[in-house]
């Protein structure tokens, strides 16, 4: 005897045929298709196959053989049939989640990020707990430059599931981005332990992280941990290194006897270099007049045709600052400081680290700055500054006091805050002592 099909039984059996709609999609290398067991992210199992199954079996089929678009048509397709949509789920569903995390995959393998971005966050809305597709909207936002989302999406996955190895990839990633080699190295390397098979694509970022690890520690004096950093980077990724050591050979190559370059340079990098100046020029043009976006597109196009343009980072860095997005701007400041504009590159993370209300990393960098340029009086100021927001009063008036010293053009802007740091360890005093008279009792 058969049941009669129920208003609330359609519906839900409508939810079912949208929501195992996710498991046809694969995305990034390391990303299975989801299948119908998702009890492992947090959500229940399918009870039966949807009529929709062959939309399904059709987008996995595509999607193995690299055919994404089409997939991804098929995919789309049928979430319009079902009619599916996240503020259509008032509780968590992981089968609907899903729908979109694999859709987001195949768009982020395709090359469109954004929009990855949109169904990754359409995931996690329906399944909060879904640390897959927090980890693959982090890889989403590094193809997209922002490596403060994509830190905090990957550490965020890695809490959620502590054995994720894709995340420990993911973030050791941004951490290199960053350029903070230190922890790209553990995390990398903790992404081995948790899967080996990875290691084709971990090793040779691995040894990447090992080489620029070991010329910050060159750079900081620390010569015995440079050389052992840089021999792991030659056992991890020799090719990487020895493109390095040459492209360092080339930037410190100097004139032949007579005063000229030699026949190389002239015939194959002078065309190149001048290529890329042309849109430089023409990028600080529009720096300096304010416009902003034209300028962004210039330097960015100088980058491409020259790849180690580190001063077209720098400007690029400063130009993204100016227009309000210092977390994208540290971006190309991490790469301005592996050249020759090493130090006005860290007094621009330190400016940058103020504007995202990070002090001690500001601190951080305009050291740095100092450190490779000892007579700057504008990294004094970030760093007085910095220190001020850290509430170190006697470094604060230090610094301030020295920037004023090497650059008295700076007196009237650092004034205040050179007062301030003067007077805080007094107004500390008083409202401890009010503190006290007040425990006491013995407030007037």
């Amino acid at each position: 005897m058969t049941r009669q099909e129920s208003p609330e039984d359609s519906f839900a059996t409508k939810t079912i045929i949208a929501v195992v709609l996710c498991i046809a999609v694969i995305g990034c290398s390391r990303h299975e298709p989801a299948t119908t067991n998702v009890q492992a992210n947090g959500g229940s199992q399918a009870s039966s196959a949807p009529p929709a199954e062959t939309e399904i079996t059709t987008g996995k089929r595509l999607l193995a053989e690299g055919k994404y678009e089409q997939a991804v048509e098929h995919l789309t397709t049928a979430l319009k049939e079902s009619g599916v949509r996240p503020n259509q789920l008032a509780d968590t569903n992981q089968h609907a989640a899903d729908v979109y995390y694999n859709r987001g995959l195949a768009y982020l393998k395709m090359g469109f990020p954004d929009t990855a971005v949109e169904d990754f966050a359409a995931a996690i809305d329906l399944a909060p707990l879904f640390a897959d597709a927090i980890e693959a909207r982090a890889q989403a936002y590094i193809a997209l430059g922002d490596t403060y989302k994509s830190l905090r999406d990957a550490t965020q996955a890695i809490r959620l599931k502590p054995h994720n190895a894709a995340a420990y990839h993911t973030r050791g990633t941004v951490y290199i981005r960053r350029a903070q080699y230190d922890r790209a190295v553990a995390d990398l390397e903790q992404s081995l332990k948790e899967n080996p098979q990875l290691a084709d694509q971990v090793r040779p970022q691995l040894g990447e992280a090992y080489y620029r690890w070991s010329r910050q520690l060159t750079d900081d004096g620390d010569i015995t941990a440079a050389t052992a950093k840089l021999t792991k980077a030659r056992d991890l990724n020799p090719q990487f290194v020895e493109q390095q050591a040459n492209a360092e050979a080339e930037r410190t190559a100097t004139p032949t006897a007579a005063g000229t370059t030699s026949a190389v340079q002239q015939t194959v990098a002078k065309p190149v270099v001048d290529e890329a100046q042309k849109p430089f020029e023409d990028g600080r043009a529009n720096q300096t007049a304010k416009k902003y976006d034209q300028a962004l597109m210039d330097y960015t196009r100088a980058i491409a045709l020259r790849p180690q343009f580190y001063e077209a980072y720098l400007r690029r860095g400063e130009t993204l600052l100016a227009m309000g997005f210092p977390d994208t701007a540290l971006e190309d400041f991490n790469m301005a400081a592996r050249g020759q504009t090493a130090a006005e590159a860290h007094r621009m993370q330190a400016k940058a680290y103020l504007a995202l209300g990070n002090p001690q990393r500001a601190e951080l960098a305009a050291t740095d700055a100092l450190h490779a340029d000892p007579t700057s009086a504008a990294a004094y100021a970030l760093r007085g500054e910095a220190y001020l927001k850290i509430e170190n009063w006697t470094r604060a008036v230090a610094d301030l006091d020295e920037a004023i010293r090497r650059d008295p053009s700076l007196k009237e802007r650092l004034e205040p805050l050179l007062e301030e740091a003067r007077q805080a360890p007094e107004r500390e005093r008083q409202r401890e002592l009010q503190r006290q008279r007040e425990v006491a009792g013995t407030t007037p």
